[in-house]
């Protein structure tokens, strides 16, 4: 089928048949070399099953096809290579955050603790040997990926590009993981939320994506400047706007807690300001409430409403006010076709029109 008459529907199934047969062809070899490295192949392929948009592998071909690009099948392999370094984030984050589920079901750690539940007698152990899976099943995602890119039709000058994105996006979302990770014990105010939003959510989930499509469609430099711009703004205001979903967000509408964040004390740039703008008194009541897992149902709601009169939502909705009209100024420089338009401007409102 030509790109000119590719539908989303198409392209969504061409993504969606190169990631089975990816899985379906790995859990085959793993099967060769024992039952219980098909057991771990087994668990990937059902949580990858469980959820996830795909929105990634999508960015990589639209902005392949607004720049011209016209081989849609040969593009789709490093397209999904996006997913499946998304994949492995997705899991290595789990481990970090400690958390058991993914999708509402069990992630790789939590679908252990029941495999060695009978065998591994000590909870203890037990968590150490799920959490050593998961890291091995989040380092074959990362190696999945470039094996993708290695399998694919393209020319081999053009692997190397596009694998040298991808290790710019790991490169960069390590980073923004590791300092996140460290800003539950550093001092307040030692870590940037902002810097973490740029480096840990922007770099692999628009920037990697938008770039690698530029790069094998033959986009300008300048033209790939101009989308590197687009992708780090809208990726910005799109965790911003998660960070919103957060605190306040309909759980019935986005399916995730609204009071999770704040049980947590995860150190936001929506609580950057707050703590920023808080009165001393405030503060204090704050700083004795936010990240305390047994808060109250009545205090978590007076830390809301003190995120709200201190004006730190109100400010967050202003930067990714300002964030999303430096995407859409980017995209008019970029003067794609129409219909390229079209999508990406449906992209920003996708990343950033949710509900709160």
């Amino acid at each position: 089928m030509s790109t000119e008459h590719a539908s989303e529907q198409y392209i969504a199934s061409l993504i969606d048949q190169t990631l089975a047969d990816f899985f379906s062809r790995s859990l085959a070899e793993a099967k060769d070399v024992d039952d219980h490295y098909a057991t771990l192949w087994q668990n990937l392929e059902r949580l990858h099953q469980s959820g996830g948009k795909r929105i990634r592998p999508k960015i990589v071909v639209m902005s392949y096809l607004a720049f011209g690009g016209k081989d849609l099948e040969a593009i789709i392999p490093i397209a999904c290579a996006q997913e499946l370094l998304h994949f492995s984030m997705l899991i290595h984050d789990d481990i970090i955050d400690r958390d058991l589920v993914r999708y509402g079901v069990d992630n790789i750690t939590g679908s252990y603790l029941h495999v060695y539940e009978p065998i591994v007698a000590s909870p203890s152990d037990r968590l150490h040997y799920a959490n050593s899976a998961a890291i091995l099943a989040g380092d074959l995602m990362i190696a999945g990926a470039h094996k993708l890119i290695a399998d694919s039709t393209l020319s081999a000058d053009t692997k190397i590009v596009a694998m040298t994105q991808m290790y710019e996006s790991i490169f960069n979302v390590a980073g923004g993981e590791l300092i996140d990770t460290e800003s539950s014990f550093r001092p307040i105010g030692a870590i940037d939320p902002l810097k973490v939003t740029l480096y840990k959510t922007a770099s692999y989930s628009f920037v990697g994506p938008c770039v690698i499509g530029a790069q094998l469609a033959n986009a300008p430099a300048a033209k790939i400047t101009l989308l590197r711009d687009f992708a780090t703004n809208l990726g910005i205001a799109y965790q911003l706007t998660d960070d919103l979903l957060g605190v306040f967000g309909d759980e019935a509408k986005t399916g995730k807690s609204n009071t999770g964040d704040i049980r947590e004390g995860k150190k936001t740039h929506l609580i950057d300001l707050t703590r920023h703008n808080l009165s001393d008194q405030d503060s204090d009541f704050f700083n004795t409430h936010f990240g305390t897992a047994t808060i109250s149902d009545n205090d978590v709601q007076a830390i809301k409403n003190l995120i709200i009169s201190s004006g730190a939502k109100e400010q967050s909705e202003n930067t990714i006010a300002r964030h999303v009209q430096s995407a859409r100024q980017a995209l008019t420089e970029l003067a794609f076709h129409p219909e390229a338009t079209a999508q990406f401007e449906a992209l920003i409102d996708k990343a950033t029109k949710r509900d709160y």
